[in-house]
């Protein structure tokens, strides 16, 4: 009786451990799938981002160069206003 029993555990053992291998193979599949569209992915933005890091530190050296400018401009409209307020105007 017992022995039936454990022979019955066994296939049904061998049966799941089938069904794994099965869903483990179609899982690795999705996953290089996966992978490939990543790098894919990758590869384009990547390439597309060459002219990016360029474009970011040149707009960067302008938004420094604006700054700059505002400052100036403001400085010398305080000395206006306050040569204004001076003349009594």
């Amino acid at each position: 009786f017992t022995a039936m029993a454990s022979l019955e555990q066994r296939v049904a053992n061998l049966e799941l451990a089938k069904s794994h291998v099965d869903t483990s193979k179609a899982v690795r599949k999705v996953q290089v799938d996966m992978l490939m569209q990543l790098r894919d992915i990758k590869a384009k933005l990547e390439k597309e981002g060459t002219g990016g890091g360029k474009e970011l530190e040149s707009l960067k050296e302008e938004n420094k160069e604006l700054k700059k400018t505002i400052s100036k401009l403001e400085y010398r409209i305080e000395i206006l206003v306050k040569s204004l307020e001076d003349a009594g105007l």
